[in-house]
């Protein structure tokens, strides 16, 4: 279902790309115009494809990664340096090369016989890993967030669908949220969260004075002590900052209860962008 997912929504985006007059229509919220973000597309397809195979990275790639002390300053200077690479003359080339981008994607995660296999992701720190599943789930969230960016920039429609998000946000938050935690705004927090991600799996995020750790849920190790409610569209927009959370509060997307349901409130600001 993930890849039919990324066929899927993948379509859609470069549908909206190709129809397009123009690419240098400037993304909401982004220091992008839809043209370079775009080009971010058609790099993280192809880097997700060839380290899905298992593909060692060529040094154009090497040289692309970013230095920084945290994961979204890694990314945002990896970000940076390969824009500068991609450029499109027109909506129909960037449209060209991100359907072929994806489907190489697809078809990685397709022809791979071990989706929890680890494989090297460098442009999220140096020796950081993640499962070749973690790395479909995270394509399937680039093309809906991004997929929304450019709807905003170009005039499509910017809804995030839950029946695809909910194939994606389960995976990203339990596998992502630990690499992003804000150690000043975490520092003397010892706290349990349950995450229960609307039609898909739940997960419990342990968090303890600067860190945390993912794990099934239910929590067999300390009672939680907040448990949030969300839909999968409302997970992703509001991990990748296009949503707050007293917005998805106040629309029903986000509830939170339990012992301490007023960590719910501060649960984003715990963590870092992205």
């Amino acid at each position: 279902m993930l890849v039919d997912t990324l066929r899927r929504e993948s379509r859609r985006v470069v549908t909206m790309v190709r129809r397009a007059e123009r690419l240098n229509a400037a993304v909401p919220g982004l220091a992008w115009t839809a043209g370079q973000l775009a080009g971010h597309l058609c790099v993280v397809y192809r880097a997700f494809a060839g380290t899905v195979r298992g593909e060692p990275f060529g040094p154009e790639f090497e040289s692309a990664i970013g230095d920084g002390d945290t994961l979204p300053e890694v990314l945002a200077a990896t970000n940076a340096r390969m824009v500068e690479e991609v450029n499109f003359d027109k909506p129909s080339d960037a449209a060209y090369a991100l359907a072929a981008g994806a489907s190489e994607l697809a078809d990685a995660l397709s022809a791979s016989p071990d989706l929890e296999v680890a494989r090297p992701a460098p442009w999220y720190g140096p020796g950081v890993t993640r499962y070749v599943a973690t790395l479909g789930a995270i394509g399937v969230s680039e093309t809906l967030v991004h997929g929304r960016d450019l709807a905003l920039a170009l005039g499509g429609d910017p809804r995030v669908p839950d029946a695809a998000a909910v194939f994606a946000a389960p995976t990203v938050m339990s596998e992502m949220l630990p690499l992003l935690v804000d150690p000043e705004a975490t520092r003397g927090l010892t706290a349990t969260f349950e995450l229960r991600i609307r039609g898909g799996r739940s997960f419990v995020l342990h968090m303890s004075d600067g860190a945390a750790r993912s794990a099934p849920a239910p929590s067999t190790e300390r009672q939680v002590d907040c448990v949030i409610s969300l839909s999968a569209g409302a997970a992703l927009l509001i991990g990748f900052n296009r949503m707050s959370v007293w917005r998805a509060l106040t629309t029903g997307q986000v509830i939170s209860y339990g012992r301490r349901p007023w960590l719910g409130l501060r649960f984003r600001s715990l963590f870092l962008n992205p």
